[in-house]
C-alpha cells in the first residue's frame, strides 16, 4: 500500500512538473474525447499508486489542456497568466480554509471584506454589501433570490403560494438566468427574453411592453436583469432608462457584469457602465478580465443586510456563534456552507498590480480591439457582424456575396477548426441569425501584431477552404 507524501514532497513534485513544461505548448492540443479516452488511463483502483504515476497523470493533464496563458487563446472570456493570483491560489489550497466563519479563515475574511469594499466603490454603492461566490451563474442566482425576497419575503419560509413571479432579461443575456429561474421555482417560462436593438442592447420600450403584458395576465413582475458585456458581442444594456422602469414598477434591477464590469477600472472607458450605481445588485467575475484562476466572483448589493436576510438559515447551534467576531462571519451572507477562500488570489493580484495595473490592461486591450476592427473593415474578405463596443469582436470570412447563410456558417466554423490545429484557438458564435468568428480579447500581453497574425491566419485558412470547396 502506497503512503501519502508530505507537503514538501508534493511541492518537489510540482517543481518537477513546472521544470518539464516546454517554453511553447500547443494552444489546444487535445484530440476528440473518444480518442483521448482510448489513449489515456484515468481508471481508479482498489490499490493506491506511487508518485511516478501521479506525475504522469499531472503531466498528461497539462499536456492536453488548452494553454490559456498564450495570446493565441482567443476562445473564452479569460486568457493569460496572472502569477500573483496563481501564488494566492496555491497558498489557498495549501491552507484549505473555508469561509463560513472568521474563526476558521481570519485573514481571508478581512481580505474578502476589503475586496467587497473596493468593488462597491467602483460600482458606486456607497454603503454596499457583498459576498464572493463560485462564479457569475451563482451571483446571478443570488441576485434573483434577493429580488424574490424583496418582492415576496414570505417565500423564504412558505414558498410562492400560487404566485406567478416574472423576470425580464435581454434576449442576449447569459443562460444562467434560465438556471436561476429553475432553481428558485420561478419557472423558465416566466423568464421573459426582451428584444434587443441593432446594437445588441435590451430595448427599454420592449421591456415596458413586456411588463405591462405580464401585469395584464395577473402575474407579478419582480426582476430586471441587465447585462454589461454580453457574451457574444459585448453589448452594454442601457441602465438609466431601465432604472426608471424598475422604479416605476418597484422591481429589482440587477446588472450581470461578469465580463464587462471591470471596465470601471479604466477612466477612459468606464463610461460604458455609467450609472451602475442605479442598480440594486451587480455580478462581477474576477476570473474573467481580472484573470485570476477560475473561479472567483462576487455579488455586490447596494443595500447592506439584504444578503443575510435572504440567505441565512440554520447553523446557529453549532457554527455561527454569537461572539466578538460575529459580524465578520460571512457564511450567513452565502447560500454555501463550505466555500473556498478565493479572496486570497484576487487580493494578491490586486495588491500586486494596483487598480492602475488593471486600467492599463483594459486600455491596451481596447487599443488592440480598435486596431482589429480597422483591419477587418479594410480587408475585402472580412465582414463585421456586430458593433464592437467592448472586447468582443464578431466578424466573418465572406469571400462572396453569393454564398448562403448556411454556406457561410459552415465555412467560418471550418476556419475555426483549422486555426485550432494551426495554433490559434478561437470560437464561432451566432448573433441575430448570422454565424461568425468570435474574438475575445482578455490577455494583457496581446499586441497589435498578434491581431494582424490572427486575422491573416483567418484569411489564409478561409482562402484555402473556400478554394477546395469551390474546386
Amino acid at each position: 500500500m502506497s503512503k501519502p507524501f508530505s507537503v514538501k514532497q508534493s511541492l518537489a513534485l510540482l517543481q518537477q512538473i513546472i521544470d518539464q513544461l516546454p517554453d511553447k505548448r500547443m494552444v489546444a492540443p487535445a484530440p476528440s474525447a473518444p480518442e483521448l479516452q482510448n489513449s489515456l488511463d484515468v481508471s481508479l483502483n482498489s490499490q493506491g499508486s506511487d508518485s511516478e504515476q501521479l506525475m504522469c497523470a499531472a503531466k498528461a493533464y497539462l499536456d492536453y489542456n488548452p494553454d490559456v496563458s498564450q495570446v493565441a487563446f482567443f476562445k473564452l472570456l479569460y486568457s493569460g497568466l496572472n502569477t500573483p493570483a496563481l501564488l494566492g491560489d496555491w497558498v489557498t489550497s495549501l491552507s484549505n480554509a473555508t469561509m463560513h466563519t472568521y474563526q476558521v479563515s481570519p485573514v481571508a475574511t478581512l481580505m474578502e471584506l476589503e475586496l467587497i469594499k473596493q468593488w462597491n466603490s467602483l460600482v458606486g454603492f456607497k454603503q454596499g454589501d457583498g459576498v464572493m461566490v463560485s462564479g457569475g451563474s451563482q451571483a446571478n442566482l443570488i441576485a434573483m433570490l434577493l429580488a424574490r425576497h424583496k418582492c415576496c419575503p414570505d417565500a423564504k419560509t412558505k414558498g410562492l403560494q400560487g404566485q406567478t413571479l416574472v423576470a425580464f432579461v435581454s434576449d442576449q443575456a447569459h443562460y444562467s438566468s434560465l438556471k436561476a429561474a429553475n432553481v428558485l421555482g420561478i419557472g423558465s417560462d416566466n423568464l421573459i427574453a426582451v428584444s434587443s436593438d441593432d446594437q445588441g442592447r435590451l430595448d427599454p420600450e420592449c421591456l415596458e411592453t413586456a411588463i405591462q403584458a405580464a401585469l395584464a395576465r395577473g402575474h407579478t413582475p419582480f426582476f430586471i436583469g441587465l447585462t454589461a458585456g454580453t457574451t457574444v458581442i459585448g453589448a452594454y444594456d442601457p441602465i438609466e432608462p431601465c432604472s426608471l422602469i424598475a422604479k416605476k414598477h418597484d422591481l429589482w434591477l440587477h446588472i450581470d457584469g461578469a465580463w464587462g464590469a471591470p471596465v470601471l477600472f479604466s477612466q477612459t472607458h468606464r463610461h460604458l457602465l455609467a450609472q451602475s450605481q442605479l442598480a440594486d445588485s451587480v455580478t462581477w467575475d474576477a476570473h474573467k478580465l481580472m484573470n485570476v484562476p477560475v473561479t472567483a466572483a462576487v455579488i455586490l448589493v447596494k443595500q447592506a443586510g439584504l444578503l443575510r436576510q435572504a440567505c441565512t438559515g440554520g447553523g446557529g447551534e453549532y457554527l455561527f456563534h454569537s461572539d466578538e467576531n460575529e459580524v465578520y462571519n460571512l457564511g450567513e451572507r452565502s447560500i454555501q456552507c463550505g466555500r473556498r477562500a478565493d479572496a486570497l488570489k484576487v487580493w494578491m493580484s490586486w495588491k500586486s498590480l494596483g487598480s492602475q495595473g488593471f486600467s492599463d490592461k483594459i486600455d491596451n486591450l481596447f487599443d488592440c480591439k480598435t486596431h482589429c476592427v480597422e483591419q477587418i473593415e479594410s480587408a475585402p474578405e472580412l465582414v463585421m457582424l456586430a458593433p464592437a463596443v467592448y472586447l468582443n469582436v464578431l466578424f466573418r470570412y465572406q469571400p462572396s456575396t453569393e454564398l448562403s447563410e448556411q454556406q457561410l456558417k459552415q465555412l467560418n466554423i471550418a476556419i475555426c477548426k483549422k486555426l485550432k490545429v494551426q495554433g490559434t484557438y478561437i470560437d464561432y458564435a451566432q448573433y441575430k441569425g448570422r454565424t461568425g468568428i468570435r474574438l475575445i480579447l482578455a490577455n494583457s500581453l496581446c499586441q497589435r501584431s498578434d491581431i494582424d497574425d490572427m486575422l491573416q491566419a483567418c484569411i489564409s485558412a478561409g482562402n484555402e477552404i473556400y478554394a477546395q470547396a469551390d474546386g
